[in-house]
Order: C-alpha cells, then structure tokens, then sequence
C-alpha cells in the first residue's frame, strides 16, 4: 500500500486500537478510490457497512433493514435508526465493532434523527463496549462548509476528521512499472493522483494508445465521467461549463471571464467559489509579500486534472471526436498541446522531487514555505525558502531545454518578486545549453541541473 494511504490508515488503527468509542468522518473526491482504504481497515474486524442513498428517511431504513436481514438478523420491516444500530452491536459482543454509513450526507440531509438517534445510541452504549463509527462522504463541500451547521451542536460528537487526499507522482510510477517515465508524467497530467482512475489506464499501451482506448472511445468509463464529476457535485452545469471551458482556454481571470462569459461579475465569483470548495478549481497566489505590483491577482485555474484535459482538448472538439476515429482525433487535437499542457503538472513533479531530496537529506536546507510566483512578466515554477530566508528558485521545463536566456529570464522574475535566490533548481527533461552546462560547473552547487535520468532515477 502507498506510504500516503498507510498514514491515512494509521489514522483508522490509532482510534481502533485506543479502545474507546468515536464517530470519525472520512471525506474526499470521489476518485481517490478511499472505499478501498475502508475495506482494508476493515478486514478481519467485526464490521457492518451501510450505504446511504438519495430517498426518503422511510425508504432508507428500509433498505438498510433488508441487508440486515440478509445477514440473517431479524429487524422491523421500517426500523428506526436505533433499531439498526442495537442489532449491529448485539447485547453480548465484547469485541469493538466498526460501523460505516458511506454517502452518509444524505442520510442527515433527509431528517435530524439520523444523528441525533446515532450520538444518543454511542452515549448510552459507548462505555461498555467500544464502537467505532465512521460516516464517509465524497461531497467535499458539504463536509467543508456546510456539515457544521447542518448538525449544530451534534458535530461536537465527531472525534475526528481525515480528508483522503491524491496520491504522488511517486506512487503513479510505482502503479505502472513498465511505464516510461514521459508516458507516466502525461498520465499523470490526466488522472493526476486519484487512484480510482489508475485503474483505467494499462502501461502494456502508449500513452497515445490509452488515451485513445480509454478516455476517446464513447463507451470507456474515463470518457463520461467528466460529466458525471460535474453533474453530481453542481446544479446548474450549463454555467460551470461554460466557465470551466473558458479556463482551459487560458481566461482565468474574473474580470476576463466576465467578458468572455457574458455572465455578471458577481455570479462568476459565485461560482468560481463553488468550484472552488468542491476541489475542482483553485485560485493561485504568488509567493511572499515583496513585489506585489508585479503579481498577477486572481488567478483562477482548474484543480482536477482529468476535467482539465477534457475541457482542453475535448470539450471544444466533440463534434469532431464523433466523425472521425480517436488516433486521427488525438493526432489533430491532442497531440501538438499535449507537452505544452504537461508542463503545468510536470512542476508539481518536480516539487515532489525537491522534497524528496530534502527527505534524504540532500536538500542545502530545511524548506519552511514553499510556491510560485505568477508575474505580469513571467513565472518563477518553484521558490523553496528555509524560516531563516534561504531561498532556492526553480524552472521547470517539460520536452524543453533549458538556456542562458531562460536563466536570466528567472533572475530577472526573481529580481521583480524581491527575492535573492541562494540556490537554482533547472528541470529538463531534454537538457541545457551549454552556457548552463559550463555555469554549473563553475558554481559551487548554486546551479543545479536535473536532467531526465536524475528525475528518473529519485
């Protein structure tokens, strides 16, 4: 299992094996596949899994009625909450019992009860057996912004929380060991570290080869789910299309995006925020607070990798994509901003580089903050600084080489930012030049080149 997802079921085990009775929530995207954690966590353990659905209080306790009955235990056609829960634990169990309520915003959302009988149940039977229940969710938003209020004074109830995050490039690599490393980046900048997508992809195919298979091709899973990612956490889709097709165009601005859309300032923000809190999009920000009258403000851009490659290169195109067969779609409208497009996701690789090699021990120091800098004249990828104001500065370059003019080009941004750069990060995965070449070797360690075979081989 990925270091990250044993860290999350470390998280589990510390509650399970502290042999007292919580009510933990674990929430994140919809694909990072944190079912699969759940069902690791619970293997071997006595367990009862419900799933909620979108109906009626009635109809829910309904159904969860049955799978109990399925299990031969013996409830009420309609039970109330508190009859499924003393049927799970029974009077005689003596060993934790773990209950999971999955999508379980929708059992809240249809009547109070559902909380209110689960707590009152935990008060009166939580000290002399020890019960673990964990409510899952997908809907991020709900779970961020709304789930407190919602619940009122029933939330103080809930020991803990722990978001489900994507995994790293690392892990990715690891997933596809016959893989290129170039085929596993522009994956990368497609299903980004969401687990549940991994499994679309097989790295026997090109990348070519899986992105025609597996997300061109109209009855592969990958191909629709865009929409379904959209229309389950949005209502009005139509406006958040439009937006987002606008974003993959470049527009990322709010006072852009109000001229390009036609929709009013005020509803664009609306909505930017609401993509915002669903981790579909996120507003970048510069490092630091020297140089801000050469930062770009309010810079919006598309968080979930996959909805930002179907927005850029299919979206626009789908006419196109129904007439004529996915390679000669790939080759017209893919192909020439595929690399282009990668760059975006090959600094986040690269970051993951930087503190892996601080993880060993081989970083000159310890970072302390870490992001970007978007300027009205250029981008600074990368700024690493110590608390103490050490300051590494990195270019990212993906299927481009890196030269002096690229160097300068940095040193000038930096200049602008107001920042004085102790040590230089140069990723490329096709070289330098040989001014860099020569200005490394003369620089003492200040000029770092990372080339593909570094990159390969962390």
């Amino acid at each position: 299992m990925e270091e990250k997802r044993l860290e999350d079921l470390a998280f589990l085990n510390r509650y399970y094996e502290s042999g007292l009775t919580n009510i933990l929530v674990v929430y994140g995207h919809r694909n990072t596949a944190y079912k699969e954690l759940l069902l690791r966590f619970m293997e071997n353990r006595r367990s009862f899994y419900f799933s909620a659905r979108s109906v009626s209080e009635r109809e829910q306790l309904f159904l969860w009625g049955n799978e109990l009955k399925a299990k031969s235990i013996e409830v009420s056609e309609y039970p109330t909450y508190t009859e499924v829960l003393e049927n799970c634990i029974g009077e005689s169990v003596k060993i934790p019992t773990i209950l999971v309520f999955d999508s379980f915003e929708y059992a809240v959302r249809a009547s109070r009860n559902f909380m209110e009988e689960l707590t009152d149940f935990m008060d009166k039977n939580g000290r002399s057996k020890q019960i673990l229940v964990i409510l899952l969710s997908q809907d991020i938003n709900w779970v961020e912004n709304s789930m407190v209020s919602s619940l009122g004074n029933l939330s103080a109830k809930i020991a803990g929380f722990r978001k489900i995050k994507p995994l790293p490039f690392s892990d990715l690599r690891a997933h596809f060991p016959n893989m290129s490393y170039r085929d596993a980046v522009l994956t990368y900048s497609i299903l980004g570290g969401q687990t549940g997508l991994w499994r679309y992809f097989d790295d026997k195919y090109s990348f070519k080869e899986n992105v025609c298979k597996n997300i061109l091709d109209e009855a592969s899973f990958l191909h629709g789910e865009p929409y379904r990612l959209t229309e389950y956490n949005l209502r009005e889709t139509a406006v958040y299309h439009t937006i987002l097709s606008q974003m993959a165009r470049g527009v990322n601005k709010l006072n852009d995006l109000y001229h390009a859309t036609g929709f009013s300032r005020a509803k664009i923000s609306v909505y930017l925020k609401t993509l915002i809190h669903h981790d579909l999009a996120y507003k970048a920000y510069s490092f630091g607070n020297a140089g801000r009258e050469n930062v770009i403000k309010g810079v919006y851009k598309i968080a979930d990798p996959l909805l930002d490659f179907y927005f850029r290169f299919i979206f626009h195109n789908e006419s196109s994509l129904t007439l004529m067969p996915a390679e000669k779609f790939y080759d017209i409208f893919i192909s020439a901003g595929i690399q282009k497009y990668a760059n975006e996701y090959f600094k986040s690789v690269c970051r993951e580089y930087i503190f892996k090699l601080e993880e060993k021990g081989l970083f000159p120091f310890e970072i302390g903050d870490d992001g970007e800098w978007i300027g009205k004249d250029g981008t600074i990828d990368l700024i690493m600084q110590s608390d103490t104001g050490d300051t590494a500065l990195a270019i990212c370059s993906w299927q481009q080489q890196i030269t002096h003019a690229d160097f300068e080009k940095l040193i000038s941004c930096a200049s602008k930012a107001k920042l004085e750069g102790d040590y230089y990060y140069l990723f490329s995965t096709t070289g330098f030049d040989q001014w860099l070449v020569d200005a490394a070797a003369k620089s003492d360690g200040k000029i770092r080149l990372i080339g593909i075979d570094e990159l390969t081989n962390v």
